[in-house]
């Protein structure tokens, strides 16, 4: 059951990568209006963006495209999610600007996934930062069938892999339908992010390393009326299943010292996820400050993220910054569109200032 846990644990966790900046933050400072949309779609005239870090399967993707009637020259291929912002950033001015612009996204490649790649695309298309808001599709080995609500990730449908004409003849017409007629679901990037809207369940039998890992979590933002703390196995499991009524649209933060702790967090949550009754998946994060508690040997399978053993508010922001990786790209959540009001303002948050400064130190 162990290796079943750890199993649906790692397939939760963003993988790491080195922190570089977007080369879309410049898109940014740009006001352009967006072009006039031609209602006249045609594969000929769409412009495409492919990231798959696998030679072959783009070599067979493009045959397929090429079938469908997409033309060579509008296809531009990237190997990772990072290269494929890259090619939207160009293509913001350049192509059939009056056209739609499709965007293929590989689920898993390395640095940059599919996953995060189309959360930083939504992202700057809810800041209305694009001139030209992309179709983003996820290709997937996992599914079986062409899907439009594959649950929590940040693409409007999702293909099977390998790709086939059929199925981006099917892709192609949500795309027209999406185009002419506005048709398309709500994405996770709509959902909100912030200290103060997240629950926290502070797990540890030693009061001094609970104490003082939720206190450098209030001072982070986390609002102390939201922080929950358990001092035993058997209070962390009850929290956990009360906590499953609570407010879905709020990130749950697990801070967790006890490794043998985690093998049960991680197998209720498995049990939960088999039976369709969970409702709020836990982030786990491991807060001891004595490294002989946790077994490094299966710990990294087992939490998504990390604090060293003399943490600082630089190293909770950047826990915090993968939870947010997580949830908006992860979690399987409810969520509703926010409104004007709530949408991130234009200037970076100080999480994505910190990613910056992290970026220029590597």
């Amino acid at each position: 059951m162990h290796e079943a846990a750890q199993a649906g644990a790692l397939a939760d966790v963003p993988q790491p990568r080195a922190r570089t900046p977007s080369p879309l933050r410049a898109v940014g400072h740009s006001k352009a209006p967006a072009p006039a949309r031609d209602f006249d779609v045609t594969p000929d005239t769409t412009d495409v963006i492919y990231a798959e870090d696998e030679e072959v399967f783009r070599e067979t993707a493009v045959r397929e495209l090429l079938k469908v009637g997409f033309l060579r020259q509008n296809i531009h291929e990237a190997d990772t999610g990072l290269g494929a912002l890259e090619h939207l950033a160009q293509m913001q001015n350049e192509g059939h600007i009056t056209k739609p612009l499709l965007v293929l996204l590989d689920v898993r490649m390395p640095g940059m996934d599919g996953r995060e790649c189309a959360l930083q695309i939504q992202e700057l298309v809810k800041q209305q930062l694009l001139r030209r808001e992309p179709y983003v599709v996820c290709i997937s080995s996992i599914a079986r069938q062409v899907e439009m609500d594959e649950g929590g990730g940040n693409f409007q449908i999702v293909l099977p892999k390998p790709i086939t004409a059929q199925y981006i003849e099917d892709a192609f017409e949500h795309l027209r339908q999406w185009w002419t007629l506005g048709y398309g679901r709500q994405l996770p990037a709509w959902k909100n992010f912030r200290a103060e809207e997240i629950d926290l369940l502070a797990a540890d039998d030693e009061p001094v390393c609970r104490m003082s890992s939720q206190m450098a979590f209030t001072q982070a933002g986390v609002q102390s009326e939201a922080v929950i703390e358990v001092d035993s196995e058997e209070e962390l499991m009850e929290q956990l299943a009360e906590l499953q009524a609570g407010d879905a649209s709020r990130p749950l933060i697990l801070l967790l010292g006890n490794e043998v702790w985690a093998h049960s967090v991680q197998e209720w949550v498995e049990e939960q996820r088999s039976a369709q009754a969970l409702k709020r998946a836990p982030f786990l994060i491991c807060t001891s400050v004595d490294s002989e508690r946790i077994g490094a040997s299966t710990s990294n399978e087992l939490f998504h993220a990390f604090l060293p053993r003399t943490f600082t508010q630089k190293d909770v922001q950047w826990s915090l910054q993968y939870c947010r990786l997580w949830w908006l790209t992860r979690a399987v959540m409810p969520y509703k569109k926010p409104s004007q009001e709530d949408q991130w303002d234009d200037e970076p948050s100080d999480a994505e200032e910190l990613s910056d400064e992290e970026s220029d130190e590597n």
